[in-house]
C-alpha cells in the first residue's frame, strides 16, 4: 500500500509537471511515453500477473514480466530420527535431533540453521554448544531482538567466511547474499512454500549453484510437510500475495504526511487515491469522510483538538503546528509491533530488546536467555530492563507473539494429497505411525475429511482433520461449537494445531452421518461467524493497530513509550466511542473486515467447507488416543502445565498408550 501510494504520488506529481511545462517540449517526457518507469523485483510470489497489475495500475501500462529461462536446482533432504514415535507430540523430537546436525555443519563450509521462532532459536543456540563444545567461537546467533551492531558484526563475519554456522531465524530469508553459505538446515516446518525456497535459496547463491537444504522436523508427522514442500516445489506451487485493498488507516497517515510539507490538493489527491489498486473503489462519500475526520475528528471526536491535525488554507489541506508534525514524524510506519524494552547490563552495554508483556512477568533475580547469554532480571527502569550475566544452568526462554506461523493453503493442499501416495521416503519412514492410525481409527486421503470420536477420563473428544492451518482451525471449531449447541445445549472447550482441531466436552458430542454435512455446510457462513466467536473483541483488539497506523493514539516520546495496556486502554475507549456515536466509521469497519479475512481467513474457511461437501467424511470410534490427535491433545495441556510437567505427563502417557496397544 505505501508503496501504491509512492508511485501514485510520483505518477500525479509528475503529470502536474508536465502540464505545468517545467520539463518543456521536445523532452519526450509523458507519463504513456516517458522514462517515467517502474520496475518490482520477486524471488517467491505465485500470483506475478496480479502484483504486476497493482504495480503499474497508476500508469495503466500493461507491463511485462521478464523470467530467467533457468531453473533453480534445490536438493531437499529430510533428517530422520532414528525411531518414529508412534505418539508424537510438538516440541519433544526437534532438540532430541541436535547430535544429528553437528556432522552436516563440520562437512559444510558456512551453515544457517533456520529456526521459526526466537525463544527456539534461543534454545537451539544454547543446545548445539551443549552438543559440541567446539563449536563455540565458530557459532552465532542471529535474530531481530539481539543488538543491532551485534547482527551486523554476524552478517559481516558470514560474508567473510570466518563463522561455521548461524542459528536464525527470519531475520536472514530475505534481502541477504551470503556466498560462503553452503548449506541450510530448516528446524520445523516452514509453514509455507515460500518461506522454504526463500530459505533454501540462501545456499548456492548464483544462477548455476545447487542449494542444499536439510529439513529436521520437531515432531513425527512434520516429515509428512517436508515430503508436500518436496512436491510443491517440483511442480512450482507458490503462495500468492494478495493484495490488500481499502486500508483507511495506512491513508490516513499518508494523508497526514504529504499536509506536512506543502499540503495537498483533495480534488487531485483523490484523483490519484483512486489510480492505484488498494484505493480504486474509494467512493466520493468515503473521500468525504476521510478528510472531515483529519480536519474536525469525524462525528465523535470533533470536541477535541488532538484529532483536529490538518487545517485548510486557500482549499489547502496543511499541518500547521509543529507539535502535530512531530508527533506524526516520529510515528511513521505501518508495522505495529508490541511494546519492546531495551535490554541492559547495570555497568553498561547493550543486549537487546525484548517484549514488555515477557519481562513484566518476571521478578528480581529470574534468569532468562537472550542473545545466547544467561541473565538475570535486576529492574526496569525507564523502558529499559537492566541485567546481569547469570551462571544458573537452568533459565526461562523468552516467547514472543506471533510465534506460531499458520499452514499456507497452498502447503495444506499438497499435505493432503500426500497422505495417499506410496514410494515416498519420509512417508515410508513414517509407515509405524500409520500403522497404528489405521488400526486405532483412518488415515484419509485428499477426498476424505476424518472425524474422530474418542472418550476418556477428560471427558469426550471429537477429533476433525481438515489440515487447513490453525486459523482456519480456530474458527471451524468455533463455528461447529455453535452449531451444535443449537440443537443440543452442550459446553466445549477447544485445542488446535495445523492439521486438525479437537472439541472437548464433558458429555457426548451429537455428530453422526445424519448431521455431519449439515454442520460443515458453507451456508449462511457468515452470520455464524459472527454469532459463534466474539467479533467485537477480536475486531477491539485489532482496532488497535489500526488506531495507531491511523495517528489517533499517540504511542509516546522516545524513551517512554506507552505501554502495550496503556496503548490498548485507549484504543478500546475509541473503539466504545465510535461504536456509539459514529458507527458508520471506517476505521471501525476496517477493524471488522481485517479480523474475517486475517485473523479468520473467511475466504479460506468457506472454500474448506465447500471442499468438504465433495468430499466423504469418515467417522470413526477409536477406544484410545490416535497418532493423529496426539499432537492436538498435547496443545491442550501446553497451558496448564509448565514444560517439564508436561514432558512427563506426555511421556506417562505414550507409556500407557503403549501397555493398552
Amino acid at each position: 500500500m505505501q508503496v501504491e501510494l509512492a508511485i501514485s504520488r510520483l505518477v500525479g506529481s509528475y503529470e502536474s509537471r508536465v502540464k505545468s511545462k517545467e520539463f518543456g517540449a521536445g523532452t519526450g517526457l509523458t507519463t504513456h511515453n516517458s522514462r517515467l518507469s517502474v520496475w518490482g523485483i520477486s524471488a517467491t510470489i505465485g500470483n506475478l500477473e496480479e502484483a504486476k497489475e497493482v504495480l503499474l495500475y497508476p500508469l495503466q501500462k500493461e507491463g511485462v514480466i521478464i523470467k530467467a529461462n533457468l531453473q533453480k536446482k534445490i536438493e531437499v533432504e529430510s533428517i530422520f530420527p532414528d525411531e518414529i514415535e508412534k505418539y508424537p507430540w510438538a516440541g519433544h523430537l526437534g532438540i532430541k535431533l541436535a547430535h544429528k546436525i553437528i556432522p552436516i555443519i563440520q562437512q559444510s563450509t558456512t551453515t544457517l540453521i533456520f529456526i521459526n521462532t526466537r525463544g527456539m532459536s534461543e534454545t537451539w543456540y544454547q543446545t548445539l554448544l551443549t552438543v559440541c563444545p567446539e563449536l563455540a567461537g565458530s557459532i552465532a546467533l542471529h535474530h531481530s531482538s539481539i543488538d543491532r551492531d551485534l547482527r551486523t558484526w554476524i552478517e559481516d563475519n558470514l560474508h567473510s567466511g570466518n563463522l561455521k554456522a548461524v542459528v536464525c531465524t527470519a531475520s536472514l530469508d530475505l534481502g541477504v547474499d551470503f556466498r560462503p553459505v553452503e548449506t541450510v538446515i530448516q528446524v520445523g516446518s516452514p509453514k509455507g512454500v515460500a518461506r522454504f525456497l526463500q530459505r533454501a535459496g540462501r545456499s548456492g547463491h548464483s544462477p548455476d549453484a545447487v542449494s542444499k537444504i536439510y529439513f529436521l522436523p520437531t515432531h513425527s508427522l512434520e516429515l509428512m510437510e517436508a515430503a508436500a514442500l518436496k512436491t510443491a516445489i517440483k511442480e512450482n506451487l507458490i503462495e500468492s500475495r494478495p493484495p490488500m485493498l481499502l486500508c483507511y488507516d495506512v491513508l490516513l497517515q499518508y494523508l497526514n504526511t504529504i499536509a506536512i510539507s506543502d499540503g495537498f490538493d483533495p480534488d487531485k489527491i483523490y484523483e490519484e487515491l483512486i489510480s492505484t489498486f488498494c484505493y480504486k473503489e474509494l467512493t466520493r462519500e468515503e473521500w468525504i469522510h476521510i478528510l472531515h475526520f483529519i480536519t474536525e475528528g469525524g462525528n465523535a471526536l470533533q470536541q477535541y483538538d488532538d484529532f483536529r491535525k490538518v487545517e485548510i488554507e486557500d482549499s489547502i489541506y496543511k499541518i500547521k503546528s509543529r507539535k502535530v508534525a512531530m508527533r506524526h514524524r516520529m510515528h511513521i510506519g505501518t508495522i505495529v509491533s508490541e511494546t519492546m524494552l531495551k535490554v541492559k547490563f547495570m555497568t553498561g552495554g547493550y543486549i537487546g530488546v525484548i517484549e514488555e508483556y515477557f519481562i513484566s512477568r518476571l521478578e528480581p533475580g529470574d534468569v532468562f536467555t537472550l542473545a545466547g547469554r544467561n541473565l538475570e532480571f535486576l529492574m526496569i527502569k525507564e523502558m529499559t530492563a537492566y541485567v546481569r550475566v547469570s551462571k544458573s544452568k537452568k533459565s526461562m526462554v523468552p516467547s514472543w507473539n506471533g510465534g506460531r506461523m499458520p499452514l499456507s493453503a497452498n502447503l495444506g493442499k499438497k499435505l493432503r494429497a500426500t497422505l495417499d501416495k506410496s514410494g515416498v521416503e519420509e512417508l515410508e519412514k513414517l509407515q509405524p505411525l500409520f500403522d497404528l492410525q489405521r488400526q486405532l481409527s483412518h488415515v484419509p486421503n485428499q477426498n476424505e475429511l476424518l472425524i474422530e470420536h474418542i472418550e476418556t477420563k477428560d471427558g469426550f473428544h471429537l477429533f476433525v482433520y481438515p489440515f487447513e492451518g490453525r486459523l482456519v482451525h480456530e474458527a471451524m471449531a468455533a463455528i461447529l461449537a455453535y452449531r451444535i449447541s443449537r440443537f443440543h445445549p452442550i459446553t466445549f472447550s477447544f485445542a488446535m494445531n495445523d492439521y486438525g482441531f479437537e472439541l472437548l466436552s464433558d458429555q457426548p458430542i451429537p455428530v453422526d452421518d445424519s448431521n455431519v454435512y449439515e454442520l460443515f455446510s458453507p451456508d449462511d457462513l457468515l452470520n455464524d461467524i459472527q454469532r459463534s466467536v466474539n467479533s467485537t473483541e477480536m475486531a477491539k483488539r485489532k482496532f488497535r493497530d489500526v488506531a495507531v497506523i491511523g495517528g489517533l493514539i499517540f504511542q509516546g516520546m522516545p524513551g517512554e513509550k506507552k505501554k502495550a495496556r496503556h496503548l490498548q486502554s485507549s484504543a478500546s475507549l475509541l473503539f466504545k466511542v465510535f461504536s456509539e456515536y459514529d458507527p458508520g466509521n471506517l476505521l471501525l469497519r476496517q477493524s471488522y473486515q481485517e479480523v474475517l479475512d486475517q485473523q479468520m481467513e473467511e475466504v479460506r474457511l468457506r472454500d474448506m467447507l465447500e471442499r468438504i461437501q465433495q468430499s466423504k467424511i469418515i467417522i470413526t470410534f477409536p477406544q484410545q488416543l490416535t497418532p493423529f490427535c496426539f499432537p492436538i491433545k498435547v496443545d491442550s495441556m501446553r497451558e496448564d502445565l509448565s514444560s517439564e510437567k508436561l514432558e512427563d505427563r506426555v511421556r506417562k502417557m505414550q507409556q500407557q498408550l503403549e501397555t493398552i496397544k
